[in-house]
């Protein structure tokens, strides 16, 4: 069985991050997108690296068996206690359970940070990001206008 685990992204590990994402993955699957040209432009690399520096927050590279394979992070957001969650992978370690044990390794570094909740987005088309959160107990809602998928789960006190 492989051991996933999260390694804190500092200066060294973020080129390595960066440069998975771009042999890996496109940039809407690693972060919030913008409109324009598909692909991996100097821009959106810049702003790749923005994102894994999260001020309020915590940035990890997911690791399986030390094999670098994708990207966790939390920042703190508007409710009070919540957090919002982040985690991506490449696409060479997709569907092998890695997103859950991440996210759940994610969960305790937020739980240990003093979140109570976690809030994650995906899109409707990713049906084993909205599989995979059903199945924490995320309390998921659909905007049918952006085909968005907005989900809270509590993790702290008051669960």
């Amino acid at each position: 069985m492989s051991t996933v685990t999260l390694q804190p992204v500092d200066d060294n590990l973020l080129p390595r991050l960066l440069e998975l994402a771009v042999a890996d993955a496109d940039p809407h699957e690693v972060m919030p997108g913008e409109p324009g040209a598909p692909g991996w432009t100097d821009a959106r690399r810049a702003a790749f690296a923005e994102f894994h520096r999260p001020a309020g927050g915590a940035a990890y590279a997911v690791l399986v068996d030390g094999r670098l394979v994708g990207g966790a992070r939390f920042t703190h957001a508007e409710a009070p206690g919540a957090v919002q969650a982040h985690v991506w992978l490449a696409r060479s370690a997709r569907g092998k359970g890695y997103s859950r044990e991440a996210i759940c390794l994610l969960i305790d570094e937020a739980r240990a940070h003093g979140a109570s909740a976690i809030i994650a987005e995906t899109h409707v088309s990713n049906t084993a990001a909205v599989s995979m959160l059903r199945s924490l107990g995320t309390m998921l809602w659909e905007d049918r206008d952006t085909g968005s998928v907005h989900g809270t789960l509590r993790v702290g006190e008051g669960d």
